[in-house]
């Protein structure tokens, strides 16, 4: 029997994002390049208020520690970081008085930097994608105030440079993430001193074209971009105005921007890396240099599928003043199995977990809609997501006091 779960309310919020405070980087860095290769994040090179470096910092989640590699050649800020075939690639960069062209392969495997053929276009604060082992260079600027909408296509197995189709709208300082082989590129800014742009923007490498989609809610630009769960996020940035916290989430199926749990830190010129589910934002710039490390715990999406489910779901009392029961029926039992239970409020942020042993094909659990720390939980609709043997259901839940 197949049973399709419609959530109407929930269908538009973000997967929801839990953010912890972790070790510093060792020095106040802004427009990094972040790589995230085999369980480490690399941050390299940036810049303070006087200065540019060739500094390459490895950050360890699992211990929370810091260690140092061998550095560039060349000081450059507002770089970005590409991993093809186990090589980290930095292209480019803000030198002091010029842009470069200088691109530089680091193997994390020797510790040992080697210079590869420049890119054709000096430039810096743009956005970089990998696709299919190709990196793909958009936008950005140069000390002479030029705004590019230059893509440039660089392949590391032949070590040459390919121009492709520009971008519809030059910008300086956009973000990007990659969604089944296609870039999404939203953000940025149109002019020097101005011009902090919505703009989102997609390129389909296979076919050298460019397609307009719908425009984040904020402006902001030199923000950071990554994707998960074939959705792509936003995060952070400056529109001239205001430094960012905020986060927002591209759903590419819906054309639909929508907002995730923000950061605890507003900054733009931030360096994010993705190592399974959890988002490392480091460095970045608000009045000055920053050291701030965040990790952001991707939480599972909420939204279900047309699925074969064994499993039935009743509540009651729903909606509900104090406590309710959760009925979970399974029609397959394993032993040693458990049942999750997490609930979610309506911005997205998990409120409540709770696990229990499957004692047999019935199992109840009464939540005294009290959160984590058994603190009352204010009236409104919540989100149940209860996962068990492989299996998944969510279900809304309406508390009122």
């Amino acid at each position: 029997m197949q049973i399709f779960i419609v959530v109407s309310l929930f269908s538009l919020v973000a997967n929801p994002l839990v953010w912890t405070t972790k070790t510093p980087l060792p020095q106040v860095l802004a427009g990094s390049g972040c790589a995230a290769f085999n369980d480490s994040i690399y941050i390299i090179g940036g810049r303070d208020q006087t200065s540019r470096y060739t500094t390459n910092y490895v950050y360890d989640p699992a211990t929370d520690i810091w260690s140092s590699k061998a550095e560039m050649s060349v000081a450059r800020a507002h770089i970005g970081g590409a991993v093809v075939n186990s090589k980290i690639y930095v292209i480019g960069g803000w030198v002091g008085s010029s842009a470069s062209d200088v691109v530089e392969e680091y193997d994390p495997a020797t510790d040992m930097w080697t210079t590869k053929t420049p890119m054709p276009t000096p430039r810096y604060a743009y956005a970089m994608a990998v696709v299919t082992n190709k990196i793909y260079v958009m936008g950005g600027m140069d000390m002479n105030g030029n705004i590019f909408n230059t893509v440039e296509e660089y392949d590391p197995g032949t070590d040459s440079w390919t121009a492709k189709t520009p971008m519809p709208t030059a910008r300086m300082g956009p973000a990007c993430a990659v969604i089944r082989d296609t870039i999404y590129v939203f953000g940025g800014s149109t002019s020097i001193g101005g011009g902090a742009t919505t703009i989102n923007q997609c390129y389909d490498p296979g076919t050298d074209i460019w397609t307009s989609r719908s425009n984040m809610q904020n402006s902001r630009y030199c923000l950071g971009g990554f994707a998960f769960g074939d959705e792509a996020y936003a995060v952070g940035g400056y529109d001239y105005y205001n430094y960012h916290t905020t986060v927002e989430v591209y759903k590419p199926t819906l054309n639909t921007w929508v907002f995730a749990q923000s950061m605890q830190y507003a900054r733009q010129s931030i360096a994010v890396g993705l190592k399974y589910d959890y988002v490392y934002v480091i460095g970045g710039w608000n009045n000055g240099p920053l050291n701030y490390n965040e990790e952001g715990w991707v939480a599972p999406g909420i939204q279900e599928h047309l699925v074969d489910n064994p499993m039935r779901i009743n509540i009651g009392p729903n909606p509900f003043s104090g406590t309710t029961k959760i009925n979970i029926t399974l029609n397959t039992i394993k032993s040693g199995q458990y049942c999750d239970i997490e609930i979610y409020n309506v911005s997205g942020r998990l409120v409540r977990a709770i696990s229990t042993p499957i004692s047999g094909c019935k199992t109840v659990v009464e939540w005294d809609s009290k959160d984590n720390n058994g603190h009352a939980l204010p009236n409104g609709a919540y989100l149940l997501v209860i996962t068990s043997q492989g299996f998944k259901q969510t279900k809304k839940l309406l508390l009122v006091r």
